[in-house]
């Protein structure tokens, strides 16, 4: 397994690619963003349980989280929930440059791009995965839901929906109106509800790593 670090593009950074493959090798691409309070480092450690031949980005969110004034931990990609005002304007900005500049790093199959993310990462993946000028294959919010007031333009691509039922950070239901909201708009997302909380587990993965193989397969 090779995990580094990387701070010379639009966001900072986490790589992981599992497979150990140099970065010239032509790999499918798996960009995941964590949630808030946490940073790049906080999922790169899920890439081996999902993994099947891809090169994972853990992108750092560009504020820092401060629950209150003076004091700060982790960062975060957009003010309160749903976001405030135009707080998630930048981040939306910075990944789909992050986006473009990955792919013309790392050699990327065309079309073998995955968008996730987990809490407001999952949010932002909603949000960057139908805006990017990129092909991509599909999208993942796990425990996340999708920001209506600031709807990305929707198309029918390949949608994974994955929360907990008792979810206290963010209610089932949202994840619940995220999937009406896509169906609404045309796009038909595979949605699964686990028993557990504001977390990921090793059954919830591994519908995450099954939805990798059939978006991704030849």
């Amino acid at each position: 397994m090779t995990m580094t670090r990387h701070d010379d593009l639009s966001l900072p950074y986490v790589l992981n690619v599992p497979g150990g493959k140099p970065n010239d090798a032509k790999l499918p691409l798996i960009v995941v963003m964590h949630g808030r309070g946490a940073d790049a480092n906080d999922l790169a450690d899920v890439a081996p349980m999902i993994d099947d031949g891809y090169r994972f980005v853990f992108p750092n969110a560009p504020k820092k989280f401060e629950p209150m004034p003076g004091y700060s931990f982790g960062y975060s990609w957009f003010d309160g929930w749903p976001p405030e005002g135009d707080s998630i304007v930048q981040s939306r900005e910075k990944l789909l440059t992050l986006i473009d500049e990955l792919v013309a790093r790392y050699p990327t199959p065309e079309g073998k791009i995955v968008i996730a993310g987990f809490s407001q990462g999952g949010m932002m993946a909603i949000d960057v995965g139908f805006r990017t000028s990129q092909k991509i294959a599909g999208i993942i919010c796990m425990s996340g839901a999708i920001f209506e007031a600031g709807q990305p333009p929707l198309r029918d691509l390949p949608v994974l929906i994955v929360h907990g039922t008792e979810d206290d950070m963010i209610p089932l239901w949202a994840a619940q109106r995220t999937r009406l909201v896509l169906e609404e708009n045309g796009v038909h997302p595979e949605y699964h509800e686990f028993p557990m909380g504001h977390h990921v587990t090793n059954e919830s993965m591994a519908v995450v790593r099954g939805f990798l193989r059939r978006v991704l397969s030849d």
